[in-house]
């Protein structure tokens, strides 16, 4: 299936994109640290660079949407959601099986490097613990519509021109999967997304699956908290291996799928 590049979405694309994924680290580190208030400084630098952060967003923000032909395409294909329940279904198996992959990709660094704290468990873990927090909830529903302007509305828009939709789904998804800290389960997963957005030219949609996404994670941490809580210290984390492996088995058939189809589009 060829489907001509015709997104006018992406002018100054990749210049655009790296903006935002400074902006969106930043934002992103403040947003956990307010659902974190133990590792909260309400003081120099902390408070201005919010103040900063929030600039750059609004100014980003009415860039986009004052260009009329940003609001043309915005518009046009806003409500195509082909195939959403068939979607949903794949990226939550996606999800879960980056869940696995995470776990073990961090375990391997952790003994390759040989640490006796997996930071990224802890990291995890706080962010398990203040799942109630709104501060979290808002987060869980903001974050992937910024983070799928930055990937899919930018950086795969301004790459597709200049090397074709294949090669630029590859690449941005796999500095996706370098940058959330999982270079197999978040590379599969950007796939996914770059599909969506392709076949539908609706930079809602992929955003919107994570974000029901992440709101069924904050529901089932608040369901079983304790299940999602994982070891960080060695040797105990060894116990982590069996759970990721388990998860990540039980949904490997559905990351085939998903880079099946990504390999079929022209």
């Amino acid at each position: 299936m060829t489907i001509e590049y015709s997104s006018t979405f992406s002018k100054r694309g990749l210049l655009i994109g790296a903006s935002l994924l400074t902006a969106e680290y930043l934002a992103y580190s403040l947003f956990y640290s307010y659902a974190n208030p133990d590792i909260w400084e309400n003081a120099i630098p902390h408070k201005y660079i919010l103040y900063i952060t929030l600039l750059m967003g609004t100014a980003v923000t009415f860039y986009v949407v004052n260009k009329e032909e940003n609001q043309k395409e915005l518009a046009d294909n806003l409500n195509k959601f082909d195939d959403f329940k068939s979607n949903i279904l794949l990226g939550l198996g996606l999800s879960i099986f980056s869940t696995g992959t995470f776990i073990l990709i961090n375990i391997l660094k952790a003994k390759l490097f040989n640490s006796t704290v997996v930071s990224s468990f802890i990291d995890h873990n706080l962010y398990v613990s203040s799942a109630s927090n709104w501060v979290n909830v808002i987060n869980h529903v903001l974050y992937p519509i910024l983070v799928t302007f930055i990937f899919q509305g930018f950086i795969l828009n301004g790459l597709t021109k200049q090397i074709g939709f294949k090669k630029s789904s590859i690449v941005t998804s796999l500095f996706y999967g370098f940058w959330f800290g999982d270079i197999l389960g978040g590379t599969i997963f950007s796939l996914f997304l770059n599909q969506i957005y392709w076949k539908t030219k609706n930079i809602f949609y992929p955003g919107l699956v994570t974000a029901i996404m992440n709101l069924g994670f904050i529901l089932a941490y608040l369901i079983k908290n304790e299940i999602w809580l994982l070891k960080a210290d060695s040797p105990d984390y060894n116990s982590e291996i069996v759970k990721g492996l388990l998860i990540t088995i039980a949904m490997t058939p559905i990351a085939f799928k998903v880079v099946r189809q990504a390999i079929k589009i022209e």
